[in-house]
């Protein structure tokens, strides 16, 4: 359970896995819309939970990529992910037309506020492996927190990228970078469920940004973002990043 995500406002203390059980429905919706575009769409499947963890449980995932890939020959399907369970999809056929980004932060973010995903160094090892079989590979710097010692934080992890990623990733991996939004709702509900762990509101870094949310001071994230930048342009000159929000 991510302290900072939104279905921390939707589902409050009582974090628990949501199935939808009408994929049948849903694919047929996107291959018609598919079909029907003269454009190459990219459908994102992964905004209500992560795709990977979950399809432990239902197959979901590799039900969805064959009959994508059987049912239509043009279009793209990307989800996001957290953690390093892949090897149920390595074996699929996919066209090259899945896209799966890798979410990432330093270990520190991860143990504290991540909490019970994969660690950093388990989910390289799963880039690793999808771009060994073939698949599109992005990833998410995201969302950046600032907290204590962020630029030495967020160094190491670009550092560490770099260095463990494979040349087959590397070739061809796209960046997206994301800062962290807060709520005050998020904000209570965090408080009271999990009273020892990092406090992510602070009032001397963040501003009010529309009703009952929160964001980095414009100075902060300016600074914030150049450096990232000047990160990613030193260590992955060739890569595209795609935003930087």
């Amino acid at each position: 359970m991510c302290l900072y995500c939104y279905l921390v406002c939707n589902y409050n203390k009582c974090a628990y896995l949501r199935l939808f059980v009408n994929r049948e429905e849903m694919l047929d919706k996107i291959i018609k819309v598919n079909n029907k575009s003269e454009k190459e769409l990219t459908f994102e499947i992964g905004s209500n939970s992560d795709l990977i963890l979950e399809n432990t449980i239902t197959g979901n995932l590799e039900w969805t990529i064959c009959n994508f890939i059987e049912r239509t020959k043009k279009g793209y399907l990307t989800f996001p992910t957290k953690f390093d369970m892949v090897d149920p999809i390595l074996n699929l056929k996919h066209d090259k037309r899945i896209i799966i980004r890798m979410s990432v932060n330093p270990q520190k973010i991860i143990s504290e506020i991540e909490i019970g995903t994969s660690p950093l160094k388990n989910r390289i090892e799963a880039i690793n492996k999808l771009g060994e079989a073939g698949y599109k590979i992005g990833i998410l710097i995201a969302p950046i927190v600032l907290i204590d010692n962020w630029k030495e934080g967020y160094k190491n992890l670009i550092e560490y990228l770099s260095e463990n990623l494979s040349d087959k990733v590397k070739e061809q991996v796209f960046f997206e970078v994301i800062f962290m939004t807060y709520s005050y709702i998020h904000n209570a509900i965090n408080t009271e469920a999990f009273p020892n762990k990092q406090v992510l509101y602070d009032k001397e870094k963040m501003i009010a940004r529309g009703r009952g949310k929160y964001a980095y001071r414009k100075e902060l994230k300016d600074d914030a973002k150049g450096f990232i930048t000047d990160l990613l342009n030193k260590f992955f000159e060739k890569n595209e990043i795609k935003y930087i929000v």
